[in-house]
């Protein structure tokens, strides 16, 4: 698993309208391929590839919730997701000190409760 860095967008109104949104999300941009993501503006997001898998690391420390997100080349949305919404989730999950880890380590351990 290698982490890249990659460009991220707000949409743009037409894209949120098609999409039926109601608020502008984000977008990565990859080797010509957009993905929508379900992270916030005040997020802390980090990309990882596996293969053709891309995988996007979201945690929001002042909200206490971690997710991670897996994308295949041809779907703009996540194919597989879990999200934890509480610190105690995520400590029950990835253990005490949680806060220490490699986020490599953080994802390959997600990446067994992906649904």
């Amino acid at each position: 698993m290698t982490r890249i860095t990659l460009t991220i967008r707000t949409m743009t109104f037409q894209e949120a309208s098609q999409l039926r949104l109601h608020n502008r999300g984000l977008v990565l941009e990859h080797q010509g391929r957009s993905y929508h993501l379900s992270a916030g503006t005040s997020d802390r997001i980090q990309i990882f590839q596996q293969s053709v898998c891309l995988y996007v690391l979201t945690s929001n420390n002042a909200l206490g919730y971690l997710g991670l997100d897996a994308y295949m080349p041809d779907e703009p949305d996540p194919v597989n997701t879990v999200f934890l919404h509480y610190e105690n989730d995520i400590a029950e999950i990835l253990g005490k000190g949680w806060e220490e880890m490699e986020p490599e380590d953080i994802v390959t351990r997600l990446q067994d409760y992906l649904i």
